[in-house]
């Protein structure tokens, strides 16, 4: 899902996401692993969190700074 996609998806659905936020039963969607290759031979798991779950994140790391 793209940043536009984003804005089409939060328009439909934000209403059910706000009050699954509020009522703490939110569950946010499994994060993608994905494996890079270091430069020494070995390998880094990294994982990525769905573009709704990421924009939740920062919103709520700005309200608790």
């Amino acid at each position: 899902m793209t940043i536009e996609d984003a804005k089409a998806y939060l328009r439909e659905h934000w209403l059910n996401i706000r009050s699954q936020l509020l009522s703490g039963t939110y569950q946010p969607r499994p994060v993608k692993r994905v494996e890079i290759p270091k430069p020494d031979g070995g390998i880094s798991k990294l994982g990525i969190p769905c573009v709704i779950d990421r924009l939740i994140q920062q919103a709520l790391l700005q309200v608790l700074q």
